[in-house]
């Protein structure tokens, strides 16, 4: 069992705050981070990939399409900084395909987000930072959200979680 340093939960964000709180995440994000996003379909994890994305390239004055990653499992954007692999495991059946993937060359060298992380088993890096993403039951328009960082100590992402805190009351 991985040590969680430190978690946090916000209930109730609509598209737009959760938007936000890709953009301002995506400021501090670099090269080596991994960003698992967790929760059901259509729970919210792709748009939240494509909001940093997209926040990427238009940084980098870059503009294309930001397809999902569902059919191809990943997408990378090499052209814009820092470098964005977006993997979708949600295919993923077998350890053996996982392999095939060759994430621990992709982590080194992207900010890697990978949706369904849950499909990597027992090949889950040391430290990552994890978002679920779940449906309020009353409002279909809003979601919780959990974020938790596992195996990170740094400063920046500490100083995000608290910034957040109090920006949503938490």
């Amino acid at each position: 069992m991985k040590l969680i340093k430190e978690e946090l939960l916000i209930n109730s964000q609509s598209f737009k705050d959760i938007s936000s709180i890709a953009k301002r995440l995506s400021e501090i994000l670099e090269i080596g981070d991994i960003l698992f996003l967790k929760g059901s379909i259509g729970a919210g994890k792709s748009f939240f990939a494509r909001c940093i994305i997209r926040e990427y390239l238009n940084i980098s004055k870059v503009y294309e399409d930001i397809p999902s990653p569902s059919f191809s499992l990943v997408q990378t954007y090499d052209n814009i900084k820092p470098e964005v692999c977006h993997v979708d495991l949600y295919r993923i059946s077998f350890s053996s395909e996982l392999e095939e993937l060759g994430l621990n060359n992709i982590y080194e060298n992207f900010l890697t987000i990978v949706e369904w992380p849950e499909r990597l088993g027992e090949k889950i890096p040391d430290t990552f930072i994890q978002i679920e993403f779940k449906d309020c039951h009353k409002n279909y328009d809003k979601r919780n959200l959990k974020i938790s960082l596992v195996g990170i100590n740094r400063k920046d992402i500490r100083s995000f979680l608290k910034e957040l805190k109090n920006d949503f009351g938490v």
